[in-house]
């Protein structure tokens, strides 16, 4: 299996690449913006548009600042979403994890700079063109620049010395307390918790979603499930939600039922710089509410269904 330098599919600077087999010929790159990658040969084929690269090579990057670690780029979803150390993730599944709100651009881009960094307060030196640009979720230098002039309006970072990003020259500068204070309320101290929070209709229609579905995905990947009507606590339920969710490295929220609590809880988790994962019955799928069906939701019928289907989401989303 020789390698040769060729252009990242994605973002286009020079990397290694691979001639692999997996579902047929393949290509496997190792890119210093996108991370490690596998795609197959008819892939190419897909509508691959500029606007579609451009968001591809910020995803991968943010995978790859999240240590989220090689993925393989199907067509279309697999049941099995593990191959060894990558994991098997659809283009449209990464797709739609693109920001789409300005908040989510403002933040997004925040907590890339803060991954960095080894420690507060640490100088960045960052070179906007040509991959620095998708830290920030920019198209080119002249959007990553008015996206760091917005972070310095906002007193979020501090340059150090201004850079000229058409001469190749990085802008230097550091986050200051105010955006570190930021990012520790969107990214708490909860990167070696092993608690999920789940979030769902008490129904007793769903007993068996949750201990055949929910529940036996979660303990499966590693993790604890926290069900807030499971546990014994005093004092205000909604209090004792804030405390668990802010605990939690994640949380999975079961639109089924349409229950404005679970609605609340997913939206304040998502404030909180959690990852949320969207889960509904297929029967209530055209309940949604239009705010929320835009997000990537796990469509079941059945406990074993819901199972598989969170179990791959779990591995191939959350280090």
């Amino acid at each position: 299996m020789g390698n040769k330098v060729e252009e990242c599919f994605f973002c286009g600077i020079k990397c290694e690449v691979y001639s692999v087999r997996l579902f047929g010929p393949m290509k496997k790159y190792h890119c210093k913006n996108c991370g490690t990658y596998q795609i197959i040969d008819g892939m190419h084929d897909y509508n691959f548009t500029k606007e579609v690269k451009f968001k591809m090579a910020c995803l991968l990057n943010e995978r790859r600042l999240k240590g989220l670690g090689p993925v393989v780029l199907v067509g279309k979803p697999v049941e099995n979403k593990t191959a060894g150390d990558f994991s098997i993730i659809s283009v449209d599944e990464i797709l739609r994890e693109f920001p789409n709100k300005a908040g989510d651009f403002i933040t997004r881009a925040l907590l890339n700079l803060s991954r960095l960094v080894q420690q507060p307060f640490e100088a960045i030196e960052l070179i906007l063109e040509p991959v620095g640009k998708y830290v920030l979720f920019s198209k080119n230098g002249v959007e990553a620049t008015r996206l760091l002039r917005e972070l310095a309006s906002r007193r979020w970072i501090s340059f150090l010395r201004e850079g000229e990003f058409e001469k190749g020259f990085p802008f230097s500068f550091n986050l200051t307390s105010e955006a570190w204070e930021i990012i520790e309320n969107l990214r708490p101290e909860t990167k070696d918790s092993k608690c999920v929070f789940v979030a769902m209709w008490f129904d007793s229609s769903m007993d068996t979603f949750y201990e055949s579905g929910i529940k036996r995905a979660v303990e499966k990947a590693g993790y604890t499930p926290v069900k807030i009507n499971l546990m014994e606590f005093n004092g205000k339920i909604c209090d004792e939600i804030i405390a668990e969710i802010k605990r939690c490295k994640f949380i999975i929220s079961d639109f089924s039922g349409q229950r404005g609590g679970v609605y609340f809880e997913a939206g304040y988790a998502m404030g909180q710089g959690k990852t949320v994962i969207f889960i509904v019955k297929e029967e209530d799928v055209t309940n949604l509410h239009f705010d929320t069906r835009q997000y990537n939701h796990i469509v079941y019928n059945s406990p074993e269904e819901l199972y598989e289907k969170l179990y791959n989401r779990i591995c191939a989303t959350i280090v």
